[in-house]
């Protein structure tokens, strides 16, 4: 497994975010946040869904659980 690193997503940006489970969230990337901000739990993303059933809600990322991310815009 490659291990992704999410530091690079920044800004708030319509994105795409595809688990190692296969799982896959399309929408608003709207916060990163690393490690040392966490307590050492790990970095991860945060992103509102477009669609599907958590569709508006704040979704947390886990670096270690994402294989794939990008931006769409």
């Amino acid at each position: 497994m490659i291990k992704i690193n999410l530091s690079k997503f920044e800004r708030q940006a319509r994105g795409k975010v595809v688990f190692e489970d296969g799982q896959t969230l399309i929408g608003e990337i709207v916060d990163y946040t690393s490690s040392w901000d966490n307590d050492d739990k790990g970095a991860y993303l945060t992103i509102i869904p477009e669609s599907g059933k958590l569709k508006g809600k704040y979704v947390e990322c886990p670096e270690d659980e994402v294989k794939f991310a990008n931006y769409l815009e």
